[in-house]
């Protein structure tokens, strides 16, 4: 009965020099044995998957695989990197350029300041007389 308890170690071919042997002799006298080996080959053999034959996959990448295309061989990272750094220089370089839009001069508000001083310090005056009264 012992022998019998090594049936799948048989079939898995992981039995090794003596114990094979001896696995061996034990199927010639063991009919169980024999039977169950040969019910564990015919599963195994049921539940291997088919394999398509090289020709029908071949063909099927050859049907579905991309064409290498013009640009294939270019190396378009690097281009596209030194692009990206021409056109931030280039943009850095124009807004230099630019006045400054948020820098007055000095002349202007002095001009500003002359046009409008006495109409805003007139009204502020009127909004200060209507809250007196009001207190």
């Amino acid at each position: 009965m012992k022998e019998c308890e090594q049936l799948l170690l048989y079939a898995k071919g992981e039995l090794a020099g003596p114990e094979r042997d001896r696995f061996a002799m034990h199927l010639v006298s063991c009919q169980a044995c024999r039977e169950e080996l040969s019910f564990l080959r015919k599963t195994e053999a049921a539940l291997t998957p088919f394999s398509a034959p090289q020709s029908a996959v071949d063909g099927l990448f050859a049907k579905t695989s991309r064409k290498p295309s013009f640009f294939a061989g270019l190396r378009w990272k690097p281009a596209l990197a030194g692009a990206a750094v021409l056109g931030l220089g280039m943009l850095i370089f124009w807004t230099g350029l630019q006045p400054d839009k948020a820098a007055f001069d000095a002349r202007e508000v002095i001009a500003y300041m002359s046009e409008n001083l006495d109409a805003e310090y007139q009204s502020f005056a009127d909004d200060l007389s209507a809250l007196e009264l009001e207190f």
